[in-house]
């Protein structure tokens, strides 16, 4: 009698579980299909903003033959560009940008060519589509409503993983592919089980910084005895100390170039890749150069907060100070251990691409979950009968529609002038029209296969002509950018042309009756 019970209430808990999930998961799986989707882009965006920036069309510059003088020395002897402690200055290369960057508070930055030395225009507000790409990402475009909405989407996503690993070890599922709802099961499974380790850490990260730092309020204020209930007030000065006050001497001293200075760097902690340097007093006997990076040989541990530095004398390049890898506070250790996958602060391509495929994958996860669902329900139905089913309109708009509208962010890219007036509102606009046109479009569409045929013929067609137009109105051929050793932006070509492809040939290969699309999923995956 006790082990018929024991089995009932197992046999409910398996039931209750898969309830939670399947809700838990519909309810959810669009938003987070669409934050997966744009991170995507997010985690390319290094080689995005230096192929839609029409002042990033050079190569990058060799650090060793690189005259840092001659673009930094005219700037800081300029009487009306304003000494505001600290001047801080990017060196090329740093996340693939091959311009060299001056920059400080209340003015403009300085962009610099260094292979010329001269000063180009840079596009600031003209040109936002990275940016944008990865604001979509976390709901910034929406305020405090998408961070909040995005957040909780995120603590969904961790639910929903860590819920779906306990189902796969509590129900012996059967990895049967012979109907479309056990293929999309099997697969739906099977890909979070192999990613849930960095996709747990990935969706963590991400409901911390959407909703972590303003919900930990209560927290705050009971850890600080009642003082603040900003949590920013306790961790800031850990995380990123201020820089200390140095007195001037008000005298007028000869300064080492900054060639001179990273030369010293170098060889005080050649184990850094130096990024950039924050120059203070300049000009003064007091006056710093503090050299910062990141250290390849310790991933995990800096890139974020944790910034290894070497401090010089401007003066003579003595060592003043500097801080190795784990010189930090293990809360800054702990804390850019955490945020590293989410980031991605000074990985290589290699690393990005791989993240970039992880995120792929989970995208066609989510799909087949929302496919599992509607499966189930479609089959109330004969196959000769077409089902119109609300959800399934509206999933085919967010997971499909979203394809031909952000190809079309990369179309007007460099086919709006650069000079347009509200050029960035207009390409803003269009995108959200289109993606908003695929949603009307797919609910007065009978053929929902039909439809999604359409869409991926559209943004495959708007993804193949992104980088011809981008080649016409550049002037650079793809032969003039490989001659040129601008392989970043060509790479960007390149792919956006093969997604494309894949696209069209996806779509064409897409059956538009209901009866033949089993032997789309079943009998060409086998």
């Amino acid at each position: 009698m006790s082990n018929n019970l024991e089995k009932e209430s197992n046999k409910l808990l398996k039931q209750r579980l898969q309830r939670v999930h399947v809700a838990t998961g519909i309810s959810f799986s669009l938003l987070m299909y669409v934050a997966v989707f744009f991170g995507i882009f997010a985690i390319l965006l290094p080689y995005i903003q230096v192929w839609e920036k029409p002042s990033r069309h050079f190569k990058t510059a060799e650090p060793t033959t690189i005259n840092y003088s001659a673009m930094i020395d005219p700037v800081l002897a300029d009487s009306e560009y304003p000494k505001i402690n600290p001047i801080s200055i990017i060196f090329p290369g740093t996340m693939e940008d091959p311009a060299l960057r001056i920059s400080t508070e209340f003015t403009k930055t300085k962009v610099f060519n260094p292979n010329t030395n001269l000063e180009v225009e840079n596009e600031d507000e003209l040109s936002q589509l990275a940016r944008f790409l990865n604001h979509m990402h976390y709901g910034r475009p929406f305020k405090d409503f998408g961070y909040i909405v995005f957040g909780f989407t995120a603590v969904a996503g961790m639910f929903l993983v860590i819920g779906g690993v306990i189902l796969v070890i509590k129900i012996k599922y059967k990895n049967s592919t012979t109907t479309k709802t056990g293929f999309f099961s099997k697969w739906h499974r099977k890909i979070f089980t192999w990613i849930f380790p960095p996709f747990i850490i990935i969706t963590l990260t991400g409901a911390f910084m959407n909703i972590g730092y303003d919900g930990s309020a209560p927290m705050t204020y009971l850890a600080s005895k009642g003082k603040t209930h900003d949590v920013w007030n306790l961790t800031g000065p850990i995380l990123y100390p201020d820089e200390p006050r140095i007195e001037k001497k008000n005298d007028n001293v000869q300064m080492l170039s900054i060639n001179e200075l990273l030369k010293k760097a170098k060889e005080i902690n050649p184990n850094i890749d130096f990024q950039k340097v924050k120059i203070i007093n300049w000009q003064d006997s007091s006056a710093i150069a503090k050299f910062e990076g990141y250290n390849p040989y310790m991933p995990f541990l800096n890139g974020i907060s944790n910034n290894p530095s070497v401090t010089l004398s401007g003066v003579d390049g003595t060592l003043i100070s500097q801080q190795k890898v784990m010189d930090k506070h293990w809360s800054g250790l702990f804390y850019d251990s955490i945020f590293f996958l989410h980031f991605l602060f000074g990985v290589d391509t290699f690393t990005r691409l791989f993240i970039a495929s992880i995120m792929l994958i989970s995208t066609f996860a989510l799909g087949f979950g929302v496919l599992l669902w509607l499966e189930k329900r479609a089959r109330k139905f004969p196959d000769t009968i077409p089902v119109y089913q609300g959800f399934g309109k509206l999933s085919l708009a967010v997971m499909i529609g979203v394809i031909p509208a952000t190809g079309l962010l990369f179309t007007l890219q460099w086919l709006l002038p650069f000079d347009m007036e509200n050029r960035v509102l207009i390409q803003k606009g269009l995108f959200a029209i289109l993606w908003v046109g695929t949603l009307t479009w797919a609910f007065y569409r009978l053929n929902s296969y039909q439809t999604a045929k359409e869409f991926l013929y559209l943004g495959g067609a708007l993804f193949v002509l992104s980088p011809f137009i981008h080649f016409i109105n550049s002037g650079f051929t793809p032969i003039t950018l490989w001659n040129e050793d601008m392989k970043v932006i060509l790479s960007v070509d390149i792919g956006l042309f093969i997604l494309g492809i894949i696209l069209v040939f996806v779509g064409y290969k897409l059956p538009t009756k209901r009866e033949k699309i089993q032997k789309f999923w079943i009998k060409e995956n086998q």
